[in-house]
């Protein structure tokens, strides 16, 4: 497959993410932020119940061929790291973390990857149009899932069951329309338009929009006649009916690189900072 529209590059944007103790898988996707001109921090996005209670995590990359730069199907780099690895958002509530990578892909140059720049999730409503009924995409491995031959995520898709830009509850979240398995938690959530898009509440656009606004996190199920609760995917059993999903927003994971690049002395460069 050639690697030539903005959709195939998100085929290798995630991570399987192996939790050892809880014998659980998850997802994370590959993420850089800016810290100066041509210098960027990159990191693996994903949600704190993924990787908490266990010392060692495995991240599952694809091969890549050291002759051609390609992605070897089929081929894939188990990375063992210790499973206290990662920073979690300053709010614990916050249900989404980050994983320093620079060390690994330095040492390890047959990783095949693409990352996801954090200019994807900075924009103003005035930039971005986002109705309140929105087509979202996400990618991950629901259930543990896989191209069993390529070794390539699962893409789904639903829509925004609450507006994006409406914090749901008062929280950092909104919630999606679609089936959310468990091993979709830490799935990028996007809108992705090729062709053309809605740019305003009467028009459309000729052209491409993909931005990143949220991770998913957890599922909602309904409890006999008790209020609507959350619980976290895995338990995605009991809340097959309602296929809701929590999607902690793109304000939370920025909030939670920051708090990363803080804690070591660095600031992210805003969107109109950013060379090139």
């Amino acid at each position: 497959m050639k690697i030539d529209t903005p959709s195939k590059e998100l085929l290798f944007a995630t991570v399987r993410i192996s939790n050892r103790a809880l014998g659980t898988v998850g997802t994370g996707f590959i993420a850089h932020a800016p810290i100066a001109d041509n210098l960027f921090v990159p990191l693996i996005v994903t949600n704190r119940h993924v990787l908490e209670r266990t010392d060692q995590l495995v991240l599952g990359f694809l091969a890549k061929s050291p002759e051609t730069g390609e992605p070897r199907y089929g081929e894939r780099r188990d990375v063992a790291i210790n499973g206290d690895t990662w920073i979690g958002h300053p709010d614990p509530q916050v249900d989404v973390a980050v994983i320093p990578i620079a060390g690994i892909i330095n040492a390890i140059s047959d990783l095949f990857y693409r990352t996801i720049p954090t200019a994807l999730m900075e924009f103003t409503e005035d930039e971005i149009f986002i109705d309140a009924v929105e087509e979202i995409t996400f990618i991950g491995y629901p259930s543990g899932h896989q191209d069993p031959f390529h070794l390539t995520p699962i893409t789904r898709r639903g829509i925004s069951a609450t507006p994006i830009e409406m914090p749901f509850g008062g929280k950092k979240m909104f919630l999606v329309d679609g089936s959310v398995f468990g091993g979709s938690s830490g799935s990028p959530v996007f809108l992705l338009n090729e062709g053309t898009y809605r740019s305003g509440p009467t028009t459309v656009s000729a052209g491409n929009r993909m931005v990143l606004v949220g991770i998913i996190a957890a599922s909602i199920q309904q409890l006999t006649d008790e209020p609507v609760v959350a619980n976290y995917v895995p338990h995605i059993a009991l809340a097959r009916d309602l296929d809701l999903g929590i999607v902690f927003n793109r304000h939370a994971i920025l909030e939670t690189i920051d708090a990363y690049l803080t804690r070591f002395g660095q600031k992210r460069v805003s969107v109109a900072n950013q060379a090139g």
